[in-house]
């Protein structure tokens, strides 16, 4: 598989509930799961240039980390056996073939990363460098680059930044517990991976743009500015609304699954995540270009592949003990 893409602007444990399958657009309860971080300039278009079945299987709510919101990050384990240290969860993967990708985890020095194998299924983990890991941009990257490297050649059910159970041993506890609905949905993830567009526009711009696509939107003499206001907003909205639904309708025949997510900023008029197969990844991003390149009005950022992070959502739900919670 080729080098996995970042992002790029285009120009104009026990009692582990089941997996959850995400209708196409539904929004899983409880915490966002981890997004990507994405790096790269969201740059306007020059002038002239111009971002599927429905249903998603799905993984990746957080199971709360061991301890407490109010722990130390930093806890020494170099004296507990490996498989009673706590443990950092990256996904989980089908137990086939080499799963051993090295020195690229958490920690300082970096950590091992390795499999944790049950059945069909190994979980990816790596020592976990605290109970709590806290969400800095150095640990996220980490995460999302240990992802990078298990996608480019094995489908991974993500779990979401910051999972520490706390040993080994409730690492093979959540494989047992929740073995066929994970093993049901890597064969619902097989080969696919998630593709993210976002959307922006000026609103300045746009909105002289559709006065001059359309002399009667100009300001009347006898009109009121406010009334004029609420004129052009109205058929800005309408505008809005019309071309990101030809978008998405363009895009959904190259994708198993959409979602659209919370936009960002004011700027942003779209922020969606498509499930696609590995092989139409490039014939996805060469729709997005082509649709891209049909407008001068919006500015478009096509990121991925990622681990499919938005059609996900697992629920751990792992036993807890006295003044622990996994």
């Amino acid at each position: 598989m080729k080098k996995a893409r970042k992002s790029r602007a285009v120009a104009p444990g026990e009692g582990a509930a089941a997996p959850t399958v995400l209708a196409q657009g539904a929004v899983p309860d409880g915490a966002a799961p981890h997004r990507p971080v994405e790096e790269g300039v969201v740059t306007s278009p020059p002038p002239g240039a111009g971002p599927g079945g429905s249903g998603a299987p799905a993984i990746a709510q957080r199971a709360e980390p061991l301890g407490s919101a109010g722990d130390s990050p930093a806890h020494d384990f170099s004296a507990l056996e490996a498989d009673e240290a706590p443990q950092y969860l990256y996904g989980v993967v089908r137990a086939v073939g080499e799963l051993d990708f090295g020195l690229i985890g958490l920690g300082v020095p970096p950590s091992d990363v390795r499999a944790v194998r049950e059945g069909q299924l190994a979980a990816l983990v790596s020592a976990a460098p605290g109970r709590v890991v806290d969400p800095t941009r150095a640990h996220l990257l980490v995460h999302q680059r240990v992802t990078e490297a298990v996608l480019r050649e094995h489908t991974l059910l993500p779990v979401a930044f910051g999972t520490v159970l706390r040993s080994e041993e409730q690492v093979r506890t959540l494989l047992r517990s929740a073995h066929d609905a994970l093993v049901g949905a890597l064969e619902a993830l097989e080969d696919k991976v998630e593709l993210g567009l976002k959307v922006l526009y000026h609103r300045d711009h746009l909105l002289r743009r559709l006065e001059l696509d359309d002399p009667t939107l100009s300001r009347r003499e006898d009109e009121a500015e406010a009334d004029h206001e609420r004129r052009l907003g109205t058929a800005l909205t309408a505008r809005v609304e019309r071309d990101m639904g030809v978008l998405m309708e363009g895009l959904r025949p190259l994708s198993f699954a959409s979602r659209t997510l919370p936009p960002v900023g004011e700027r942003m008029l779209l922020n969606a995540a498509f499930l696609v197969g590995r092989d139409w990844v490039e014939s996805f991003e060469a729709r997005v270009k082509s649709l891209a390149a049909r407008s001068d009005t919006y500015a478009f950022r096509f990121t991925g592949p990622w681990a499919p992070y938005s059609f996900v959502d697992m629920r751990l739900g792992l036993a807890e003990e006295p003044g622990v919670t996994a």
